[in-house]
């Protein structure tokens, strides 16, 4: 439905959409800044985290075909079975898998479906990364207003919380797509 709005109205969605994100965030963010609680800022961090990955979610339902740079998706030489091994990314995979978190983003799972959704398998991969990146990237500057702040507790449990689910995500969905490169190269080219 979003997608077929013209640009402007896509606009003005999601700059209602962030508004709503910014005055959550605001709301909860000044509420960590006067609680010396710590399960009360560990709670609200871990909310705050939530918010602000809407950031990514709202821009990939307004805009749902914009993807970064091509070199960006591109494996890198240090981005091998090792190094996603050592980064423990197949056991956030295990706990993803088997927890009620896979069904927040069913679209990114292969499991019980045709041999057709394979290309678009690949394709959300690109997405759900972007997204990530796109949260991750609007957590950094609440992360430094804690640390200036002397909220270290705070900082900390965002900076945890981001890792885990920005970060790992996105190293997922990168291991997930090399691994359909490097066993369907051909499906995905359309051979």
């Amino acid at each position: 439905m979003i997608e077929k709005l013209k640009l402007f109205q896509k606009l003005v969605l999601i700059t209602l959409l962030y508004l709503v994100v910014i005055l959550l965030e605001y709301w909860i963010h000044s509420i960590c800044l006067k609680t010396n609680i710590k399960l009360l800022e560990l709670v609200l961090t871990l909310i705050e985290c939530c918010v602000l990955m809407l950031t990514g979610f709202f821009y990939f339902q307004t805009f749902k075909y914009h993807r970064l740079w091509k070199t960006y998706y591109r494996k890198r030489k240090f981005e091998t079975t090792s190094y996603f091994k050592f980064l423990l990314v197949p056991v956030f995979q295990f706990i993803l898998i088997n927890s009620f978190m896979r069904h927040i983003n069913p679209r990114v799972y292969l499991k019980g479906r045709k041999r057709d959704y394979i290309k678009i398998l690949y394709e959300e991969t690109k997405q759900s990364e972007t997204a990530h990146i796109i949260s991750l990237i609007v957590t950094l500057p609440v992360q430094v207003n804690y640390f200036v702040s002397g909220k270290i507790f705070c900082f900390w449990s965002l900076t945890l919380f981001s890792i885990f689910f920005n970060i790992y995500p996105i190293l997922l969905q990168r291991m997930n797509r090399f691994l359909l490169e490097s066993r369907l190269n051909n499906l995905l080219n359309g051979k």
